[in-house]
């Protein structure tokens, strides 16, 4: 029915507790740009997408329902459904990006995909959300 008709990612959208302490660290440590917030939301542009739809982040506070009316009570880490978010880097980016996680004290892991040449530093927001940021790297032998 959809084949073929799916052009991008539009948005990921996270519930929080604490929007304000969730939303620095995005701003702050991802470097996110706000496009738009409320008291109890903010968007942030992660990259240009399609026909002027940017690629959106979202924060949601926990009361916010769903289109169809559900409430969470209180997200928590070994209740979601989330497993973690990937954001592209560029390769060039890498290692000055695990250099100032390193010098901020910014506890991280690092990974490598030989199955699809990728570099990966995982971190974890405030609300422990795994955030990865990625990227290729033709380099990296394929197996």
């Amino acid at each position: 029915m959809l084949k073929n008709k799916i052009k991008g990612l539009g948005e990921v959208i996270l519930l929080v507790n604490n929007i304000e302490t969730v939303k620095q660290f995005y701003k702050d440590i991802i470097g996110l740009e706000i496009i738009a917030q409320e008291e109890n939301y903010v968007f942030f542009k992660i990259a240009d997408g399609t026909a002027g739809h940017p690629q959106v982040l979202g924060l949601f506070d926990n009361s916010i329902p769903t289109e169809f009316g559900q409430i969470r009570e209180s997200p928590e880490i070994n209740k979601s459904s989330l497993h973690h978010l990937a954001l592209e880097i560029d390769l060039s980016d890498y290692e000055s990006i695990v250099k100032d996680l390193k010098k901020n004290e910014i506890q991280f892991k690092t990974r490598v995909f030989n199955w699809i040449q990728w570099r990966s530093i995982y971190l974890l927001d405030p609300e422990m959300n795994v955030v990865e940021l990625v990227c290729f790297d033709s380099t990296i032998e394929k197996k």
